[in-house]
């Protein structure tokens, strides 16, 4: 008899958890019918994060509400919202989530621009990546760097803070820095004097160069204000040819 009644529980217990699982699987499909439907949970509105100083949050807003706005929040796709932002030319970085019942939180890291690049672009030493924004809008005092290849901007920008560095202990300056597709460095200080450093196969080359000529400047007297470039291509000592006067008449 007691073999029987726990025969009986088992199965009651078997057909429970059956329609107990069915019915969390009905459950289940109806609200993801209702939350995915076309006509439900819509993109209503859109929060735009992060400490902007060039991106307009109106653009932002009006590519999200082109893409986004009345789509069905749980169901969007956000990958072509974030490809989109990130071919804004002052985006570094863009994330996107979505805060339920309606909102999408659009979180943007904006490039800093640390030097000019070629004649039509910045570079942004964080991100080590080179960007090209409508430069009519965009007027600092930044060093100009140039190379035949937008991978060489981290190597060329190394090179310049170590030439900055060594360069502000003698009182200079210098306006731009330029590798060309012999890899042979320049360096164009703000007076006009252009420095010519070689080719750099090795990294402290050219550091090593610049270093040597201006202890040697210093311990001579040097004006470099009256030069037009410097040649330190040499084992030991430079060249260097003067300014040409023009006479006013």
């Amino acid at each position: 008899m007691a073999l029987k009644q726990s025969r009986g529980r088992f199965i009651a217990g078997v057909l429970f958890c059956t329609l107990l699982a069915a019915l969390i699987v009905f459950f289940d499909l109806r609200l993801k019918d209702a939350l995915f439907a076309d006509d439900s949970l819509p993109v209503k509105a859109i929060v735009i994060d992060g400490a902007l100083k060039r991106i307009d949050k109106r653009e932002i807003a009006a590519l999200c509400g082109e893409l986004c706005a009345g789509r069905n929040l749980p169901a969007l796709d956000t990958a072509p919202l974030v490809q989109a932002l990130s071919q804004l030319p002052w985006v570094a970085r863009v994330q996107v989530k979505k805060r339920m019942p309606d909102t999408l939180v659009i979180s943007l890291i904006e490039h800093v621009p640390a030097a000019y690049w070629n004649d039509n672009g910045l570079y942004d030493a964080a991100a080590q990546q080179v960007f090209y924004p409508d430069l009519a809008r965009f007027n600092e005092p930044l060093v100009r760097l140039s190379a035949p290849h937008d991978e060489l901007a981290p190597e060329v920008y190394a090179q310049a803070v170590i030439f900055t560095r060594a360069l502000a202990r003698y009182g200079l300056q210098m306006r731009a820095v330029m590798l060309d597709n012999i890899r042979c460095l320049r360096i164009t200080l703000v007076n006009g004097t252009v420095l010519i450093l070689g080719r750099d196969n090795e990294h402290a080359l050219a550091a090593a160069r610049l270093q040597r000529f201006l202890q040697a400047m210093d311990s001579a007297g040097l004006d470099l204000s009256a030069l037009a470039y410097v040649d330190l291509r040499y084992d030991s000592g430079f060249a260097v040819r003067a300014r040409t006067e023009v006479k006013q008449e």
